[in-house]
């Protein structure tokens, strides 16, 4: 680290082509609803623009179908069960609730290269001291703690904390705030001024939006824009939320083409939208053609807008069908910082995949837990264990090739028997390293006893 710090000193041009990195996460987007996927209800001209000057992932992946792990997984590089980050840290002992305190983080990994490092906006991995960001890799915070905020701020509310919901209760570092505004805005603002204050070295930003989680709010600037013909009151505060998100991407893009054109941008979300009452904060997220919704192995919960782009490295407009995984973020971003990645990760340096240096999958296979839920896919074939939320009950395993049926609706398994033990066996390999749960889910998340469906 010493001799990092000299090198810096008195010899910065060495550092100059290392290029910063930015990954923004949406929070439960909805695979249909942005125009590039043919979302057609409200226009989103900037998250399609992003898509188009990059990678478009078709196959891009979370590790978990429920915000908490999905993110703890992107921030260690590692599926979440491999170290009991199973369900939302709700319930249980606080100084063990969130990302367990022997895992580093990507901003552990780019800190130690020498980057700037922050989080703005939505954190999820604890909320005690030890778990704060500040103490996980991130230099500067501004954002909250929890799994979900309102977005309509007002500086003389009373705040009010909850392990899953805060209200009024922005941070700056580890200190609260008396702010009025609109989160989606002030994040950005955030976001613009430390890429600015450290344009000097390269800088790690995890921009994390609470749109277009609940609460649904609608806010008053895009009353004009929303489509008369959608009446539903959650349907329009969820559309109010997407074009808050799309005009702030306009803004970060037009901020990166301006000043700092050297950043690997990520653009993904935790998780599918979720569109089932009353299951899952129920945001009205639509994810046709795929299956399902967030909380579900199914695609809908675990397949996601993903895109990748880099000015001059990573050709605009490639389209990319080989399944990768938000674990690819932290080798990626370790790759071009010009260090190593931690021992144990299960990503991988998607670039030369992007580039087309590499003609094979970035991943064999990419599997799934859930609580009882349980899924793997290797090339076009996934093999699924979900949960019908309503009906209590779990699907057993059933096949589809995806490649042919992204909407999962033909049950191949009777007709591949043995594939469906040879997947089924290779998840078990899979689950055989992961741990068990380190505090307890909702009933939703892991209903105890699970009942199987009848055939």
């Amino acid at each position: 680290m010493k001799r990092l710090f000299l090198l810096l000193a008195f010899c910065p041009s060495l550092f100059a082509a290392q290029p910063n990195v930015l990954v923004i996460i949406a929070d439960d987007l909805g695979y249909a609803d942005i125009g590039v996927h043919g979302g057609a209800e409200v226009p989103t001209p900037n998250i399609d623009a992003l898509a188009a000057s990059g990678v478009r992932c078709t196959s891009g992946y979370v590790s978990a179908p429920y915000c908490s792990p999905s993110r703890a997984g992107f921030l260690t590089g590692k599926a979440a069960t491999r170290f009991g980050h199973e369900f939302n840290p709700h319930v249980g002992d606080e100084a063990k609730l969130g990302l367990p305190l022997d895992q580093r983080t990507i901003a552990n990994v780019m800190h130690d290269a020498g980057y700037a490092t922050a989080l703005v906006g939505k954190w999820h991995q604890g909320f005690d001291a030890a778990h704060h960001p500040q103490s996980r890799g991130f230099d500067e915070y501004f954002g909250f703690l929890v799994g979900g905020h309102n977005f309509l701020l007002h500086k003389d509310a009373e705040p009010k904390f909850g392990t899953a919901h805060s209200h009024d209760l922005i941070y700056r570092g580890r200190e609260p705030q008396k702010l009025d505004g609109y989160t989606t805005d002030l994040f950005t603002d955030e976001a613009l001024s430390f890429m600015n204050r450290h344009s000097g070295k390269p800088w790690f930003l995890y921009l994390a939006y609470n749109a277009v989680h609940t609460p649904l709010e609608i806010v008053e600037k895009h009353q004009s824009r929303l489509p008369a013909v959608v009446k539903t009151p959650g349907r329009r505060g969820y559309l109010s939320l997407l074009l808050g998100l799309d005009d702030t991407i306009g803004r970060i893009t037009a901020e990166l083409k301006a000043k700092h054109p050297n950043t690997l941008v990520f653009f993904f979300s935790d998780n599918g939208g979720s569109g089932k009452r009353p299951f899952f904060a129920t945001n009205t997220g639509i994810n046709t053609p795929l299956r399902g919704d967030k909380g579900q192995t199914l695609e809908g919960g675990i397949r996601v807008p993903f895109f990748v782009s880099w000015t001059g490295q990573l050709p605009a407009g490639k389209v990319y069908d080989q399944p990768l995984s938000a674990l690819d973020v932290l080798p990626t971003a370790a790759s071009v910082a010009g260090t190593k990645a931690p021992e144990g990760i299960e990503g991988v340096n998607l670039l030369p995949h992007l580039k087309s240096e590499k003609a094979d999958a970035p991943h064999e296979s990419l599997a799934w837990r859930f609580g009882p839920q349980k899924a793997i896919r290797r090339g076009k074939w996934k093999l699924v264990d979900f949960r019908d939320f309503e009906a209590k009950t779990q699907s057993g395993w059933q096949l589809f090739d995806l490649h042919a049926d992204v909407g999962e609706t033909k049950n191949l398994a009777a007709e591949h028997p043995q594939l469906v033990a040879e997947l089924s066996k290779a998840w078990d390999d899979w689950n055989a390293k992961n741990v068990a749960p380190l505090w307890p889910g909702t009933p939703n998340e892991d209903p105890k006893p699970a009942v199987k469906k009848a055939d």
